[in-house]
């Protein structure tokens, strides 16, 4: 086991005391002093106990929980603040700059590694095979296999090639791929708006969603299940974007008859008000005669439809063919 440093036993420490307490102790060191062992308590924080030598950082940080009533955020937020309440905010703030380029350059890819498999697929969309080769060898092996189980054969093949003959990377080009991957990350999270209609981060969801659902089904379901593990909610939406209102006119004919026939005429009706020519003829084109003249029979007893009930009836048949998705009874024209 490597010694611990002296910088890293006084961020240990400090971490062991209330926030009070360790800005008060934190304000009697040299400024550069006080920057290392902030940059080291927001590097301990962020990497957990991936080393052995950090066990010891844990054990203080329950006995911490014991005496005061809870855990301690000792995140970048936290250690801002106490910067400020140590040094006062002009110094703080150059202090603070620099613990960030510091952890920076000490590891670049440690917020990446804790993003959810589709945001870092999506943060990753249409980059070279050379970026793609860098950020996948500084993630643990089992997310840069399953993004890899993401890309086409050819781009797969020239990414393992570039990780497997990659040579030693300057830190400075690694903070700068890493800077352009966080702040892609940082803009799905907030979800922002887009010309093209719906926020940032459902785009990026739909691309991924459209990556899985072309995979073999044990594969997609492995995907899947690992997305749903470290967010349920978005694992959810994953499934859901698999399949869309838009998707109908790519479904092959053999499946699509199999949930038109499950589907209530009145509903299927109502689902097919102010559709588009071409929605409205695949779904004709895969109905029985007999179940056309129901439709239309009911669509003329529909006097003044409301919107929701059109997208209520539009998600009903969507629902079924979700679950013959799900079921890996579906085929996508484009998908192969």
């Amino acid at each position: 086991m490597a010694a611990i440093t002296g910088t890293k036993k006084a961020a240990m420490l400090l971490m062991s005391l209330d926030p009070a307490s360790a800005s008060e102790l934190l304000s009697v060191v040299k400024p550069d002093t006080a920057t290392e062992i902030a940059t080291e308590m927001a590097y301990l924080n962020g990497t957990g106990a991936e080393e052995a030598e950090q066990s010891s950082h844990h054990i203080i940080q329950e006995f911490s929980t014991l005496l005061t009533g809870g855990e301690q955020d000792w995140g970048l937020g936290f250690v801002k603040q106490m910067l400020e309440s140590a040094m006062g905010s002009e110094r703080s703030a150059k202090a603070f700059e620099e613990v960030k380029q510091r952890l920076d350059y000490r590891d670049p890819f440690a917020s990446i590694r804790g993003a959810n498999l589709y945001e870092v697929a999506a943060a990753l969309e249409g980059e070279p095979p050379q970026v793609l080769s860098l950020v996948l060898a500084e993630l643990p092996a089992k997310a840069a296999a399953e993004l890899l189980g993401l890309l086409e054969d050819e781009e797969r093949n020239e990414v393992i090639r570039g990780m497997a003959g990659a040579t030693n990377v300057s830190i400075e080009a690694k903070v700068r791929v890493a800077s352009v991957i966080k702040e892609r990350l940082t803009e799905l999270r907030k979800g922002g708006g887009s010309a093209g209609g719906g926020n940032l981060r459902e785009q990026q969801i739909r691309k991924v969603s459209v990556l899985l659902r072309g995979l073999p089904l044990e594969t997609r379901n492995t995907m899947t299940a690992n997305i749903k593990e470290q967010d349920a909610e978005t694992g959810a939406l994953v499934m859901k974007m698999m399949v869309t209102w838009e998707d109908i006119i790519a479904i092959d004919g053999r499946a699509l008859q199999e949930a038109l026939r499950q589907a209530d005429p009145r509903k299927l009706a109502l689902a097919m008000l102010n559709i588009d020519q071409r929605t409205a003829d695949k779904i004709k084109t895969n109905m029985s005669e007999s179940g056309r003249n129901m439709v239309y029979e009911e669509s003329l007893l529909i006097s003044t439809p409301k919107a929701k009930d059109i997208t209520e009836a539009r998600e009903m048949l969507l629902a079924d063919l979700r679950e013959l998705n799900e079921a890996g009874m579906l085929e996508f024209e484009g998908d192969d």
